[in-house]
């Protein structure tokens, strides 16, 4: 073998190992690297599920705990959910911080959200060639989870048709606090007729002008036109489940009789639902009150009085409303708090049946009356009457011939829930 083969065979090892050297380098590249960024969205899912578990939990006790998380509930909630999707803290090398208020990033220190961080290592393949420590993989996501104020009086929520908010008779209806918005966008979205006269500090809504006032009916205050729909701020607030709930009637309820006879009810189903008629007196012990089928009616001479109460219709019939009348006393506050802070009067957001409720002089009422797909008829006779604090409705219809107020109050209202990644 002469000196140039050994020089040629020598060049070609020389090259062989390099190129080998090469083609290992792209298949650690391409191995190691796939794996590398699949382990990377694995830890970013996990990191944004945790976060948003945190945030629900910070949602749910926001009306006690403003958005921090004395007791840890948040804190675990995350923790929980990053173990389900394989990273537990201190387990293989995993690590899960999570930091509520934030420590980093733009929301630091505010309250209502809540930073994760997960970190863990990646075992090297082919890349070995170019060392032996573990890659580190990470995730970082900050959640909001929050209720925020819905700053609307008066909501109504059909896109279309003339007469969506509807003013008559010879009344005043005076509403405080918040503006009106009305998301029809015909040409008389709001129509007051019959001398039926509401004051707002502004009304906005989308039709062009957006409203008409025959026979002789006024709206006192600035009209915006055009105003872009508003969604229903409510949509995602769970019904409240009946089964986790006691039973308190198999049938429809009737309480009635004279002044003597006073009823306490308590909190529960109703199957049926409650009818009080005559000069009986009742009152709601604190709770939620869901009507299966029947409604809710009040009427007579009677009292109706109930502090931290929610009453739900599940109507089966267009007949199964909710009726607030008579010639007595009727003083009726929502919950303070929980997820249904701030709903006096809730009725399942799918169905239709009207909700009724008439002031004669002694009717006071705080909280929201929420009645997504169904017309909400508000009347007023008397002169002193505060009949709610928020209207949140396909379609309301105010009358009579005396003046009411709606005093809208961001501590006497539901909040719109605020739950999203936002970092």
């Amino acid at each position: 073998m002469n000196r140039n083969s050994v020089q040629r065979d020598g060049t070609v090892v020389v090259a062989t190992a390099v190129c080998l050297t090469v083609i290992m380098g792209f298949t650690a590249l391409s191995v190691d690297g796939g794996l590398l960024m699949d382990s990377r969205r694995q830890v970013q899912s996990a990191t944004d599920a945790a976060a948003l578990a945190a945030a629900d939990d910070l949602y749910l006790n926001w009306w006690s705990n403003k958005g921090l998380d004395p007791s840890g509930t948040a804190r675990a909630a995350a923790l929980a959910t990053a173990g389900q999707a394989g990273f537990v803290n201190g387990v293989n090398g995993c690590v899960v911080t999570v930091n509520i208020p934030p420590t980093s990033g733009k929301f630091v220190g505010k309250a209502g959200h809540t930073e994760v961080l997960i970190s863990v290592y990646q075992t090297r393949f082919f890349s070995k060639i170019w060392g032996s420590d573990q890659l580190p993989v990470g995730g970082r996501a900050v959640a909001r989870g929050r209720s925020t104020e819905i700053k609307e009086a008066i909501l109504c929520l059909a896109p279309t048709g003339k007469g969506s908010l509807s003013a008559a008779g010879g009344g005043t209806v005076t509403v405080v606090g918040a503006p009106i918005q009305v998301n029809s966008n015909d040409a008389s979205a709001m129509v007051a007729n019959g001398g039926g006269k509401m004051v707002s500090s502004e009304f906005d809504v989308n039709g062009a002008p957006g409203w008409s006032t025959p026979g002789g009916g006024s709206f006192v205050g600035p009209i915006v036109s055009y105003a872009p729909q508003i969604p229903d701020p409510l949509a995602s607030l769970p019904a409240p489940d009946p089964n986790t709930m006691t039973i308190q009637s198999h049938n429809k309820l009737t309480l009635s009789g004279n002044g003597s006879k006073t009823f306490t009810l308590q909190p529960g189903v109703y199957k049926g639902g409650v009818s009080i008629t005559g000069q009986v007196n009742v009152i709601l012990a604190p709770g939620i009150y869901y009507m299966d089928g029947g409604g809710f009616s009040s009427g007579g001479g009677g009292s109706l009085s109930g502090s931290g109460v929610m009453i739900y219709n599940a109507p089966q019939s267009n007949s199964d409303v909710i009726s607030l009348a008579g010639l007595g006393a009727t003083t009726l506050s929502m919950p303070t708090s929980g997820p249904y802070k701030g709903i006096l009067l809730f009725q399942d957001r799918n169905t239709t049946p009207a909700v009724n409720v008439t002031g004669n002089g002694a009717m006071s009422l705080s909280g929201a009356f929420y009645a997504a797909k169904a017309t909400l008829n508000v009347t007023g006779n008397g002169t002193n009457d505060v009949i709610g604090s928020q209207y949140i409705s396909y379609n309301l219809v105010t009358g009579g011939n005396g003046s009411f107020k709606v005093d809208w109050n961001p501590d006497l209202t539901p909040g719109s829930r605020d739950i999203l990644l936002v970092e």
